[in-house]
């Protein structure tokens, strides 16, 4: 009686496993069946893969039949009674993904995938790297993978060679570029990661989770604010870093233009106080961190960034520290962007809004952003602004339409998109370089520079004056503007 109430169990146990398909038999796919049949717990089944190469269906992997091709998935899924299909093929295009998600509108199945290879975790469970298909799965655009190990001149080498053993500082170390670098940087085995931030939980965050995926490594948090020179200047003397990403910044343009004061004393002074004092303490390579929107600025965010970047580039004059910077369009699910946005509009079910139906922006996933920033240091020279070849730019309606047919509705009959205007400060298109600037290639395929005229050396303690004076009279937002812009030019008329 016990032996038939422990099969009942162990019956009853099996029933209520998910059945799965597997597109995709090749080595991540049949790494994930693997891992299912070898986990008595998983409450997953596999029932069989779909696979496009003809010579394999019929077959069987680890056990389990290829059924047929991926544009059969429909019919097999219903045929089987099919409960989830996880797309197990990283190294697919933005396009067959898509292609994937439209066929399977409005099927009853739970549709996952396993992320692409910038995101894989090589020492970490497939099955626990699955997950929903995410806006960037679908982009359009193929993701550019960087090889960290590749040289390529001989004034450099490779941006592992560099973070093998150094100790690192990564500013803004919570938010969701600069936690990414880090996740990035603890694949390269630096001696110390430096995590410095302003969010203690955010901090407390990525500390978590580095810890658990990579014990060796040795990280240090940091809670401190950029603007706070003195403090800065006792983390550089005990710390000693070598390289420094920084990555702490205000981003969000409707807010800044709302508090332009704060834009300028975060983006503007706390850069300035991290260029000297990398200059001061010997660091081998400082990296910042800018934007789209510092080119031919409209609003205080995007001015900001802009005389931050003149910044950096005016201390790698006379300093024996390279100072790079890494250009780079919209990251696709950052904290505060449209994506995130839309996604608690349509879980609302809507409307989901954007400001006009012809705005357009560059987008790139996050691990891209990283992995650029990061690649920066085999390419990079002095006093250069890096950019990648980002390919064409999105239409923010498309984005818009494709989100709602991800979440499984009809863009207008379920989920209505609102044309709501354009909010102050902001362009209908952006562009990665700006009037006085000419985009070169580097050695890197998909990587550019920017070359344009170096700023003055001298001009920082004046200008940092003249923008604190500014502040300090507590300028309407318009005079505000005008100084801020009288700055910029500053830098070409002080004669070094």
């Amino acid at each position: 009686m016990l032996q038939t109430k422990i099969e009942s169990q162990s019956l009853s146990k099996f029933q209520q496993k998910r059945r799965v398909l597997v597109i995709g038999a090749g080595y991540s796919g049949s790494k994930i069946v693997q891992e299912i049949q070898r986990n008595p717990y998983s409450s997953l089944t596999v029932i069989g893969f779909l696979d496009d190469d003809s010579s394999k269906i019929g077959r069987k992997i680890e056990g389990i039949k290829v059924l047929g091709k991926i544009s059969e998935i429909n019919k097999l899924a219903e045929a089987y009674q099919i409960d989830e299909v996880i797309v197990a093929m990283p190294s697919a295009s933005n396009e067959k993904i898509c292609n994937i998600v439209q066929a399977t509108q409005g099927m009853p199945f739970k549709l996952k995938v396993l992320p692409g290879r910038p995101e894989i975790l090589t020492d970490t469970p497939f099955t626990n790297q699955v997950r929903d298909i995410q806006i960037q799965d679908i982009l359009g655009r193929p993701e550019v993978i960087l090889d960290f190990s590749e040289e390529f001149n001989g004034q450099f080498p490779s941006a592992y060679e560099q973070v093998f053993e150094s100790r690192v500082l990564v500013t803004g170390a919570g938010g969701t570029i600069g936690s990414e670098i880090c996740r990035q940087l603890a694949r390269l085995k630096p001696k110390t990661l430096l995590l410095l931030g302003r969010g203690e939980n955010s901090i407390f965050k990525i500390k978590q989770e580095l810890s658990r995926l990579f014990p060796e490594l040795e990280t240090v948090t940091i809670i401190a604010d950029i603007r706070h020179k003195q403090r800065m200047d006792a983390i550089f003397s005990i710390w000693q870093p070598e390289l420094v990403f920084h990555t702490a910044a205000h981003k969000h343009v409707p807010l800044m233009q709302e508090n332009p004061t704060e834009s300028l004393e975060n983006n503007v002074f706390g850069t300035g106080n991290l260029a000297q004092l990398a200059a001061k303490y010997g660091v081998k390579t400082f990296v910042m961190i800018s934007t789209d929107k510092a080119v031919n600025s409209t609003n205080f965010m995007g001015l900001s960034k802009r005389l931050a970047e003149l910044t950096v580039k005016s201390f790698s004059v006379q300093s024996e520290t390279r100072f790079l910077i890494v250009r780079f369009g919209n990251v696709l699910g950052s904290r505060g962007s449209v994506v995130p946005i839309f996604k608690e509009q349509i879980a609302r079910g809507g409307p989901v809004t954007v400001t006009h139906r012809e705005m357009t922006r560059y987008f790139m996933t996050t691990p891209e952003a990283s992995q650029l920033v990061i690649q920066s240091l085999a390419v990079g020279k002095s006093g250069q602004i890096l950019i990648l070849d980002m390919g064409e730019p999105v239409k923010i309606y498309d984005l818009a339409e494709r989100m709602i047919e991800l979440a499984g509705f009809l863009p207008g009959d379920d989920i209505s998109i609102e044309v709501v205007g354009c909010r102050p400060g902001e362009k209908l298109h952006e562009s990665l370089v700006n009037d006085s600037e000419q985009a070169f290639k580097t050695e890197h395929p998909k990587i550019m520079g920017v070359f344009e005229a170096m700023p003055s050396s001298d001009a920082w303690q004046e200008i940092k004056q003249e923008l604190k004076e500014a502040i300090d009279d507590n300028l309407s937002s318009e005079q505000l503007w005008e100084r801020a812009i009288h700055c910029q030019k500053m830098w070409y008329k002080i004669k070094s």
